[in-house]
């Protein structure tokens, strides 16, 4: 992206120390609000990223619209947030960021530099903060799986 972007200039919501949320009002409202209440924040150094996502990008709500956005993009987000030099690790609240070994998480953790854990498959959470990972359809429980820096390059197989 060159120049300034309307994407980059928008409001999103900030929470606590080490939270993003990119979500909006819209389909996916419940689970952020749920999400929000999660025990288990870590403000010593684990971001969480809260946001729609797919196995090769993620859903930027701002300004009342809505965009897809590669991993580059999520960075710059994640790294314009202030405190973030001081990020160890980054972890996922968004569905299927994790499903491909070569998809928006490993894309992400290069361009962090940090590790980055993402879950492979969907992410579920109710009012009281409980989250949990999986597959409804297929009964499947899911994992956080780890993304290290230096893995395949953005678009480009190591050969």
């Amino acid at each position: 992206m060159k120049g300034k972007s309307s994407l980059f200039s928008g409001k999103y919501r900030n929470y606590a120390v080490g939270n993003i949320s990119f979500m909006g009002k819209g389909n996916h409202a419940a689970f952020a609000k749920y999400v929000e209440n999660r025990s288990d924040i870590d403000p010593n150094g684990m971001f969480d990223v809260i946001a729609h996502g797919t196995w090769n990008k993620i859903e930027v709500v701002s300004s009342g619209k809505s965009t897809l956005i590669d991993a580059r993009q999520a960075s710059r987000l994640i790294k314009s947030k202030p405190g973030s030099k001081h990020v160890k690790a980054v972890r996922l609240l968004s569905c299927c960021t994790g499903s491909n070994p070569e998809g928006f998480a490993q894309h992400l953790a290069n361009a962090l530099g940090k590790p980055v854990y993402a879950p492979n498959v969907d992410v579920y959470a109710i009012p009281s903060g409980k989250h949990w990972l999986g597959n409804t359809k297929e009964g499947l429980r899911g994992e956080y799986i780890e993304f290290k820096p230096g893995g395949i390059k953005h678009g480009k197989k190591k050969i």
